[in-house]
């Protein structure tokens, strides 16, 4: 029996959520935290899903949507692209914690979408398993704008802006640490898009300014990241935590989080995700990692040291 065992990394936004579901820019990295997938071919015509986190289902002719349907959905975009028709085990271990911003659904859903594709002998590109992996998420969050699985599928740093083609930045990363602080609040993605989308139809002569500086912020920090100027990318990250507030997302724990990190020698910190809870972003140099997520430690609910990915999805073919 064959099986293709795939994974991908999660992703942490160092500028621009919010602003790039309008249309603006924004710069997110994979991150050394993986969720891992494995497909194999069974008898029966159906689609079994088995998550250590989440349990089990089995999606046949009737739907049923669950918390496991986009993992089955995402599965079925390449079903429908073969000509196989044969029934698949799914299984999934993600160390990526859900809920917290870091990309955990985008990441399964891209290991799901490559192991699948691999499975049936498809050969895709880091897009193409980008655009497949998008129908996962968006049940999972409603409006995405799909710069999760973009990550998740290349690594690295990169230049995210929805309808163009997404650019690798080239950058140094090998000095640099992200510390992520879980502010223990959950929160609903889809939620929080919504409510910033309908503060910005109430003002939009405020907010569009906004969205005009998050363009800007965001070249500026691709245009840092490249010269290694990382004082200046966890400036910007500060300016565009400043940004998230303004829209709302923010909250007194959140506030608490970035600003410790500050005082602790980060480089920059700032909300990534979707906010109003989740998790918080610290930038720091390596060897200023285990000050800072000390002194976060004491706040934080959970905190994940990782360096940045340059390894985007990752295939291991078992028999």
């Amino acid at each position: 029996m064959v099986r293709v065992r795939a994974s991908a990394p999660g992703k942490a936004i160092l500028v621009g959520e919010h602003f790039v579901v309008e249309g603006s820019p924004a710069i997110a990295v994979a991150l050394d935290v993986r969720a891992h997938v494995t497909v194999e071919r069974i008898g029966e015509n159906a689609v079994q899903v088995i998550s250590r986190e989440l349990g089990e289902a089995t999606y046949g002719e009737h739907k049923k949507e669950d918390q496991l349907y986009p993992i089955y959905v995402a599965a079925r975009e390449i079903v429908q692209r073969s000509n196989e028709r044969t029934g698949l085990k799914i299984i999934v271990e993600s160390n990526i914690p859900p809920g917290a911003g870091m990309g955990s659904s985008a990441a399964v859903a891209v290991a799901t979408v490559a192991a699948t594709a691999r499975l049936f002998g498809l050969t895709l590109t880091p897009d193409e398993i980008a655009q497949s992996a998008l129908a996962a998420e968006v049940i999972v969050h409603g409006k995405p704008s799909g710069i999760d699985p973009t990550v998740s599928s290349y690594g690295g740093a990169i230049l995210f802006k929805k309808g163009d083609k997404p650019k690798r930045i080239n950058a140094n990363f090998e000095q640099i640490r992200l510390i992520l602080a879980d502010s223990g609040i959950q929160r609903s993605t889809g939620k929080l898009v919504s409510k910033v989308l309908e503060t910005k139809k109430k003002f939009p002569g405020i907010l569009e300014p906004l969205y005009r500086s998050a363009t800007e912020l965001a070249e500026r920090t691709r245009e840092a990241l490249e010269n290694g100027d990382f004082a200046t990318v966890g400036e910007l990250m500060n300016i565009n935590h400043g940004l998230l507030s303004a829209l709302g997302v923010s909250n007194a724990k959140l506030e608490e989080l970035v600003y410790a990190a500050r005082e602790a020698g980060a480089l920059g910190s700032k909300i990534t995700g979707a906010g109003g809870g989740g998790m918080v972003l610290a930038l720091c140099w390596k060897e200023d990692a285990e000050s800072v997520s000390q002194r976060l430690r004491d706040l934080a609910a959970r905190i994940i040291v990782t360096p940045v990915s340059e390894k985007g999805v990752i295939y291991t073919l078992e028999s």
